[in-house]
């Protein structure tokens, strides 16, 4: 997904994931929560149920979809929590155009794809890292830990250890 169509969706996931926290603090769910509450009581201990809200963008082209947003409440035996399976957004050189996805897709064909930096070949159509993609790294947060720094002068984390391939990345 190229980069403005990313950041038009993106506020559109933040806006939901907040109205829908929002929501569950009015109580407006309590009643569904309740019934989800009793119906887990019911249901062998192996078992949990979740109620969930995603925003995803489909395209035709691809005949594939993506989810930005993915968050709920979940019910079991034992306890009833919120739940978010978000991943963290990547930014990608893709033949030279910036592209924007969750991490855990391609960036060419949307299939899922996790773990870039250790699995370097998509398993749905066969891109590789490093050669017609790169990983954009331009807020000089490592890839591997997300919290620690890299640089192109210093591409060894500084909290990780991890070091960046520089055949892997572009720097922006």
């Amino acid at each position: 997904m190229q980069d403005d169509q990313f950041k038009l969706l993106d506020p559109i996931g933040d806006d939901i994931h907040d109205k829908f926290q929002q929501l569950l603090e009015k109580g407006e769910f309590d009643g569904i929560l309740q019934r989800l509450r009793e119906a887990a009581e019911e249901l062998p201990d192996s078992y949990s149920v979740s109620f969930d809200v995603q925003l995803n963008v489909y395209d035709a082209d691809r005949d594939r979809s993506m989810q930005l947003l993915d968050t709920g409440m979940n019910t079991d035996k034992a306890d009833q929590y919120r739940v978010s399976a978000d991943t963290e957004p990547q930014k990608y050189l893709v033949h030279g155009q910036m592209c924007i996805v969750p991490e855990d897709y391609c960036p060419k064909c949307w299939g899922q794809w996790a773990f870039k930096l250790k699995n370097i070949q998509c398993p749905e159509c066969g891109i590789r890292l490093g050669r017609e993609i790169r990983l954009l790294i331009d807020d000089d947060v490592c890839p591997w830990c997300k919290e620690g720094s890299v640089s192109v002068d210093s591409p060894k984390c500084d909290n990780c250890d991890y070091e960046v391939d520089e055949r892997m990345v572009a720097w922006g």
